[in-house]
């Protein structure tokens, strides 16, 4: 069984692999910043909010001593790009992120499944959230 702290590092290897901004431009929740500053969005340039939540876990076997759980969770990518410059880098940079984590796997950890887009309300930025689904097996 792959733990917790398994899963997160392998997903945030993969998150920290994206290509699509700059890694300054990519905010992984209550992880410092490299001066160890609060982060500071850009106004000028798109940037993320990345979040890994996770759902009730599941029993997916019994036998032997122990059952086999299984976990569920989602990771979650805010996405934000300067408001009245159009809706292009927003759909660039939404289709760069499902095209990156789309059938990510690693060993017992797999995203079965990246969500459209969705709307998000923000008063500073135009903004759309990535969700994508994995389970631990």
């Amino acid at each position: 069984m792959m733990t917790t702290i398994q899963a997160e590092d392998a997903i945030y290897a993969k998150i920290g692999a994206f290509k699509g901004i700059p890694t300054e431009n990519i905010r992984i929740d209550n992880q410092p910043t490299k001066d160890g500053k609060p982060f500071v969005p850009p106004t000028d340039a798109p940037w993320c909010r990345v979040s890994i939540d996770y759902s009730p876990s599941q029993v997916a076997s019994l036998g032997g001593e122990d059952a086999c759980i299984r976990d569920f969770g989602i990771i979650s990518i805010q996405c934000f790009t300067p408001k009245n410059k159009g809706t292009r880098d927003m759909a660039k940079l939404c289709d760069d992120w499902r095209a990156h984590l789309k059938a990510f796997r690693d060993d017992h950890l797999e995203v079965y499944v990246v969500h459209a887009p969705e709307k998000m309300d923000e008063d500073n930025f135009y903004a759309r959230i990535i969700r994508a689904e994995f389970r631990i097996n």
